[in-house]
């Protein structure tokens, strides 16, 4: 676990691009927010968070499984996996409360949906940017 980033993912890189492409400029690891946002629009009050899939609790979902624990099905340690994706989503709902409490918007965009379509994802940012109410998943 130690080789796995926290800043500068591929997926991160890809939506950064993107954004820059539509003239978007940005701030980045806000580490005076809750959960450290990876992209932050200070002005519009905007927290932006790429989240990978296994580590955020989607990849059962993109795989067809039932639960989290079935993914982990043939995994040897499959408490300890289970409990740790599980407590990381619940890290991030507790990010996601807290910044809407101080009145930022919060979008969370899954690696999955920038490898479909990177351009869809920085439109979901800049609508949340022009008001729109795109800080739901």
């Amino acid at each position: 676990m130690r080789r796995v980033k926290g800043k500068d993912t591929a997926p991160e890189m890809t939506l950064r691009r993107a954004l820059w492409r539509r003239g978007l400029r940005y701030r980045l690891h806000a580490a005076d927010l809750p959960g450290k946002p990876d992209i932050v629009f200070r002005g519009d009050k905007v927290a932006v968070f790429v989240d990978g899939d296994f580590w955020h609790g989607n990849q059962w979902r993109l795989r067809g499984k039932a639960s989290l624990a079935d993914q982990m099905g043939t995994v040897h340690n499959t408490t300890y996996w289970t409990e740790k994706i599980e407590r990381n989503m619940a890290r991030d709902r507790r990010n996601d409360a807290a910044l809407r409490r101080m009145g930022w918007k919060v979008i969370r965009i899954w690696e999955s949906a920038l490898k479909r379509s990177a351009a869809r994802s920085a439109a979901r940012v800049e609508r949340a940017l022009r008001g729109g109410r795109d800080d739901l998943p």
